[in-house]
């Protein structure tokens, strides 16, 4: 007897070890011919009289098990990238999920059936919550244009395809760039103003690939570090140019995975979609879903945002060539900046930055921040150890409450070379209420991107290292303690882009408490803390110079923007990125950049929505005012955050907030809603 397939059994918790490539095509053959059978059931029972429970709970729970069951084979896909056997199935079984997707929201009989309950009598009585979840389904199946004529429902078939297919060539083209490009490193003293931590890092990777010396290659983590530590100017502007130019038709690598055709093509097959669905744009239909109301608003948002910090922007630019005259650079270009900024605070404030970070070692800072969690919204956060991993570095955390598991968070802190190459939180399941009448629990991990601890060299952690734990923390705990009971109202997966950032942002604010960086640091030899005076001369030094980072979030933000609407007046992608970059002219980039080529959030589920961290981020640090006037540490406080953006009971985040602050949102923050 063949053994049984772990993703086909019940389980609380994934056997994420036992799971090989063999099981995933019966498992996912086996679980649409089972959501195709409950589906001809419900629509063969529930057409007359159709109820909550027979009908809306059924198909919930359908989507839930395959939903969940996707979530585990992206999770595995990030440590099996080497294995043919496991892509190809992998690839087999996503193209079934979106076919049976497909098939779901083409169902006029399953629509007529869900329509049959909304305009019933029982629905009359329903709650806020139970409309709200119908009318979300309801415009699901209209966004997948059930109601279009038959010729136009195979078009926008066609086009879904066809995005799908130009969504997966863009992040290949580049991948692909991303490895080509390498740089040997024989001499020492090109790495100079380079850590003995990170110069290791380039020697291990000299190693691997059977090379001598050191090895650069191209990832976030090290462009960002060497952008600001590298002394020697040449090597920046070759990193510089290498990774601003990655899949374009400029660069060191020009036109071999150019990503301009690929994009240009499919913000076209976006805009026609969105217009098969009587949308003005691409941008219009995103944001039919997202809390700001339009366009119209979101530019004006950004404009704004971009004029209040302008003046910040010029000023640091000023100081910064002074600064870098003195350095012998007469003239800052685009691979100074970070370098100078870095080089001005260690000579401003070297004496409070030196050596920060080995006050958050990451096991004691992890421990002392679930501490927190657990003082502030009370609930207990218990390590376990007797679970099944896709790594031998992932920890998980069971959330409880009153004696009660109420959902659970993967840690999965390092970066690995098969995984996304930025911080992220990966959803596997959303808290409902099953078929059965039972809690399914949530299930959140959450990763870091951090460079792998190797060798004899600390697990420390710098500030934007806790920022980046803190960010993604909120999300899992977003996720996780949501008490809604509707499947597609609850976890941050199902909530539009501005909401779901706001969690994100909230919990970035507590790294820049001097209350609790104290209470959380401890050095690592010796266990002494930080004193607040200099956590704050920190904090400020930390936070002098960038406007330039709040440019560029801007400059990505209003690009998104731009692109997503430009069909109506006929620009190119370069075009978009030109006329974006003039509102900014501080930026000081050059005419090869090609930005939009590299940028993966716009076929990572952030197109158009980009906006949503400014957005979220200028909410949250409102939200966070009256944490700070209260104290961090003050559990009162902590639950009304967590009844107000942590519960699911508020489906609008303009109304938790109205409830946290206990007034509207202030005028100022954002341009008027348009009539």
């Amino acid at each position: 007897m063949p053994p049984a397939n772990p993703l086909l059994q019940r389980w609380q918790l994934p056997a994420w070890s036992e799971i090989q490539a063999e099981h995933l095509i019966p498992a996912f053959d086996a679980i649409v011919a089972d959501n195709q059978r409950i589906i001809a059931e419900v629509i063969a029972t529930q057409t007359v009289h159709p109820n909550w429970d027979d009908l809306v709970v059924a198909i919930d729970e359908a989507d839930a098990r395959i939903a969940e069951t996707i979530a585990i084979v992206e999770v595995l896909d990030t440590v099996k990238g080497a294995d043919p056997e496991w892509l190809a199935q992998s690839a087999q079984c996503s193209l079934t999920a979106k076919r049976y997707r497909s098939q779901k929201f083409a169902n006029l009989a399953l629509y007529r059936t869900y329509q049959g309950l909304e305009r019933s009598p029982i629905a009359a009585s329903f709650d806020a919550f139970r409309k709200a979840s119908l009318a979300k389904t309801l415009l699901g199946f209209r966004l997948t244009g059930i109601e279009l004529p038959a010729e136009q429902r195979q078009r926008l078939a066609t086009l879904t395809g066809e995005i799908d297919l130009q969504q997966q060539i863009f992040l290949i083209n580049l991948q692909r760039s991303n490895a080509a490009w390498t740089r040997q490193i024989d001499d020492i003293a090109t790495l100079d103003g380079l850590s003995v931590e990170f110069r290791d890092r380039l020697a291990l990777n000299a190693r691997q690939a059977g090379k001598t010396g050191w090895l650069l290659t191209l990832d976030h983590n090290t462009y960002e570090y060497l952008m600001k530590n590298a002394r020697d100017r040449r090597l920046r502007e070759a990193y510089f140019i290498a990774f601003n130019t990655r899949a374009s038709d400029q660069g060191p690598h020009a036109g071999r995975f150019d990503n301009g055709p690929v994009l240009q093509k499919l913000l076209a097959l976006r805009h026609e979609q969105a217009r098969l669905l009587g949308f003005e744009s691409f941008a219009h239909l995103r944001l039919s879903q997202q809390m700001a109301a339009s366009p119209v608003q979101v530019e004006a948002f950004l404009k704004q945002q971009i004029a209040h910090n302008q003046a910040a922007l010029e000023q640091d630019t000023r100081v910064l060539q002074a600064f870098a005259a003195t350095h012998g650079v007469e003239e800052l270009q685009a691979w100074d900046f970070d370098y100078f900024v870095e080089q001005w605070r260690q000579q401003h404030s070297a004496s409070v930055l030196k050596g920060l970070r080995q006050y958050f070692a990451l096991d004691e800072t992890l421990n002392r921040f679930c501490q927190f969690i657990e003082h502030l919204f009370g609930v207990k956060l218990t390590e376990r150890k007797d679970l099944s991993h896709w790594h031998e570095t992932v920890r998980l955390l069971e959330v409880s409450e009153y004696d009660q598991v109420i959902g659970f968070i993967y840690i999965d802190l390092f970066h690995r070379q098969d995984a996304p190459d930025y911080a992220m939180t990966h959803t596997v399941r959303d808290h409902h209420i099953n078929a059965e009448g039972r809690p399914a629990l949530p299930i959140a991990i959450l990763h870091c991107n951090f460079p792998p601890i190797s060798g004899d060299h600390l697990g420390v952690l710098s500030h934007k290292d806790l920022r980046v734990l803190f960010h993604e923390f909120g999300h899992c705990l977003q996720h996780v303690l949501t008490r809604s009971p509707h499947h597609n109202l609850s976890g941050i997966s199902q909530m539009g882009r501005d909401s779901a950032e706001f969690a994100g942002q909230l919990f970035e604010q507590f790294s820049l408490s001097d209350e609790l960086l104290e209470w959380l640091s401890a050095h690592y030899q010796n266990r002494v803390p930080l004193g607040r005076p200099r956590i704050n001369s920190a904090l400020t030094a930390l936070a002098a110079h960038t406007s330039r980072d709040t440019a560029t979030l801007l400059l990505e933000s209003l690009l998104d923007l731009e692109l997503h609407r430009s069909e109506a007046n006929g620009r190119n992608v370069q075009q978009c990125f030109d006329t974006v970059l003039q509102q900014i002219p501080q930026l000081n980039l050059p005419a090869y950049c090609r930005f939009a080529n590299g940028f993966d959030y716009l076929v990572t589920g952030y197109e158009a929505s980009v906006y949503a961290y400014k957005w979220s981020g200028v909410l949250a640090s409102e939200a966070f005012k009256r944490v700070e006037r209260e104290g961090v540490f003050n559990t009162q406080t902590g639950r009304g955050l967590r009844e107000a953006f942590f519960s699911g009971e508020s489906v609008s985040l303009p109304d938790a907030m109205e409830k946290f602050l206990g007034h509207p949102i202030p005028a100022e923050l954002f341009p008027a809603r348009p009539d």
